[in-house]
């Protein structure tokens, strides 16, 4: 699609949205209308695995409620993450992301644990998230709660860097219809249908579908890398109360989608790379439970299972994976001053991957188990002290027992200041590529710079079965002030020790006359060779400077210090050295016009990363919504409008293309009743 046709595409839009007034509707929550005080009491379930008011929870926790999301225009989940300090969010092509908490970032990132709705997202794969796999009908979002530091004693293994919590909102709170449609110059189709109803006298239900479509990427020349894609999902929820003490909910989603995908394969024979394009087709269902019951005023107890199914393929490697996940826990306070949480899971995980020329792997199938128990205390010293001991200790079969220590310390004497700190170790154990997976990941010519010899150089990176697990040990401390409704300051500083990071290491070079055709091989095998330190400073400000504007500023200063271990001198981490910014900036204002329209703008800054070739850019998104009744909203928004095109990330495993973020503009309609 040309420039100008897309232009076209979203005029034609803007006179759709227009001929869409029709029916009295409910309202919309509208943002300026919540007290800086009550967003600081707005109750989170992240971080003690119970509801806390976010202004007492002792970790540097950050909520972006379902308003903020619909007030940014944003239309995928990885797009709203933009607005937390501290989470770097890159967009590596048009449908792949690179997302991470405090450093460590990459398309494969693995040092962040995602939910939803309590249902883990990562693939055990890789111990990543693919985010294009993960999606929901974004009005029914209530919260994202995201905790930058480590969660491991309650959450275990790989909440190390942080946890992201996406949380929708109870049927009862989306009875009802609901119909919203968007059309862009980059996600080109956007649009979803949700209805509602009373399940009986016991509970109540809701059903939903959505699709999105997206148009290619462009390169730094401004050529297309036809890496369109397109997704459908559906899904339902059940929220039910057989009695006044017990809550059961089952719900269950279903998604199928089409990513195409053009690259270069490496090959030994000339020119060296293979031309590669395929439109892999992505397959997913989960289906979830969770019962609770109240046994007493100061006692509860939760029971969780479900199953998830992913099939995907991504550069030849293709893969079927089930999980299942049980987990079990109980609240109750043993003495007037304690509050105990404590509980048990299990989770089995099978996959088959398919082996191609590029991979090689131990055994086509595996399966894996892990076990896990955890306990926590909240001790009350006084009216204002708060302290928190807990632990989690995990049974894997990589590195079996992992034991994973908690302390945090809370002083809250008034409800304008409050402080906390906090000691935790934290672990990421390996996964199936890393102790299995054999890549070809590159052949380098011959008699280029690289390789001076008559022959190919093929550079093969191989896991290994005897990794140990990556340890954190994280030191953090925050300060909160809320001085005034209008106005308030969420301050926090870390100091991080890593051990046992993973890098590759090459070995000697190797010539085989019996391996056809003929090539010098060079492995780098996958050893903990690496260590080092991270810091940072990250400052939220929110600030009502008129009752019908609000102002939210977020700051972010990051850096790391890396390196080999003495004895892998030459080991390469290309995720760990350069790919997090040292600054990040936000600065997002929301004002209410009068006439029902809404105005949000939101400005952020990004500091060049992976040693310049990204390069530092600063972006504008604007956002203009009216309401011409009850019900009915009408949204027009602006992405990127500083530069034409900018690149956010060059990913450097699996031969992805390099891509630039494109200025975009979309349109909405949503129509509720």
């Amino acid at each position: 699609m040309t420039p100008s046709q897309k232009v076209h595409h979203t005029a034609r839009l803007c006179l759709l949205c227009l001929l869409c007034l029709s029916s009295p509707l409910y309202g919309m929550e509208d943002l300026t209308e919540i007290s800086i005080e009550e967003l600081a009491n707005i109750k989170v379930t992240s971080v003690s695995r119970k509801p806390q008011r976010l202004s007492h929870a002792p970790t540097a926790i950050f909520v972006i409620t379902g308003d903020e999301i619909r007030r940014s225009g944003s239309t995928s989940i990885p797009e709203a993450l933009r607005m937390v300090p501290g989470l770097q969010v890159a967009r590596i092509s048009s449908n792949k992301w690179a997302i991470s908490s405090r450093g460590f970032n990459s398309r494969y990132a693995n040092k962040l644990l995602v939910q939803m709705d309590g249902r883990t997202l990562y693939s055990p794969l890789f111990s990543g998230v693919f985010w294009e796999l993960h999606d929901t009908l974004m009005a029914d979002i209530d919260r994202i709660e995201v905790i930058r530091g480590p969660g491991a004693s309650l959450w275990g293994a790989n909440a190390v860097n942080g946890i992201i919590n996406i949380i929708t909102r109870a049927p009862k709170k989306t009875q009802g219809a609901l119909a919203t449609q968007s059309i862009g110059t980059w996600h080109r189709r956007n649009g979803g249908v949700r209805y509602g109803a009373p399940a009986g006298d016991m509970g109540h239900y809701r059903l939903y579908a959505t699709y999105d479509n997206w148009d290619e990427a462009m390169d730094s020349q401004g050529d297309g890398r036809d890496d369109v894609w397109d997704t459908t999902q559906g899904g339902f929820r059940t929220d039910l109360s057989p009695n006044t003490d017990t809550r059961l909910t089952v719900q269950g989603d279903t998604y199928t989608g089409h990513i195409h995908e053009k690259t270069a394969l490496p090959s030994l024979i000339a020119p060296y790379t293979t031309p590669y394009e395929n439109e892999n087709t992505i397959f997913g269902m989960n289906l979830l439970s969770r019962i609770s019951h109240h046994l007493s005023a100061t006692s509860e107890v939760t029971l969780q299972c479900y199953y998830d199914r992913s099939e995907k393929e991504e550069a030849q490697l293709s893969w079927q994976g089930d999980l299942v996940d049980l987990d079990f826990q109980h609240r109750f306070q043993p003495l007037d001053d304690h509050e105990v949480i404590w509980g048990t899971g299990y989770r089995y995980y099978a996959d088959t991957l398919s082996m191609t020329e590029n991979f090689t792997h131990e055994s086509p199938e595996t399966s894996n188990q892990l076990l896990s128990a955890f306990l926590q205390d909240e001790i009350t010293l006084t009216p204002s002290l708060q302290l928190t001991l807990g632990t989690k200790i995990e049974h894997n079969d990589y590195t079996h027992v992992e034991i994973q220590p908690n302390a945090r310390l809370l002083w809250a004497p008034n409800a304008i200041h409050s402080a906390w700190w906090a000691l935790s170790r934290a672990v990421r154990t390996p996964n199936r590529s890393e102790t299995q997976l054999r890549i070809q990941t590159a052949v380098l010519p011959p008699g280029t710079p690289e390789n001076q010899t008559d022959l190919p150089v093929e550079i093969l990176t191989q896991g290994n079965a005897h990794l140990d697990s990556e340890t954190l040990t994280a030191l953090e401390m925050g300060y909160r002030l809320t001085p005034e409704d209008s106005f308030s300051l969420d301050l926090t500083l870390f100091y991080y020790f890593y051990k046992d990071l993973m890098g590759y290491t090459p070995s000697p070079p190797r010539f085989d006359p019996e391996e056809r055709p003929l090539r010098i091989t060079q492995v780098h095998t996958l050893e903990n060779a690496r260590e080092g330190q991270s810091w940072g400073v990250e400052i939220v400000s929110n600030w009502k400077p008129m009752p019908l504007w609000r102002l939210q500023l977020s700051e972010t200063l990051f850096q790391g210090h890396f390196s080999n271990k003495s004895e892998f001198a030459e080991s390469i981490s290309e995720d760990s050295d350069n790919a997090a910014p040292a600054h990040q900036l936000s600065l997002r204002s929301g004002l209410d016009l009068p006439r029902n329209l809404t105005l949000d703008l939101w400005i952020r800054h990004v500091a060049a990363i992976q040693e310049g070739r990204v390069p530092a850019y600063t972006e504008l998104d604007t956002r203009i919504a009216w309401s011409p009744m009850k019900g009915l909203e009408l949204s027009i928004t602006g992405q990127n409008l500083l530069h034409k095109r900018h690149p956010e990330f060059i990913e450097t495993l699996l031969w992805v293309h390099p891509t630039e973020v494109e200025r975009s503009i979309h349109a909405q309609a949503t129509l509720s009743f």
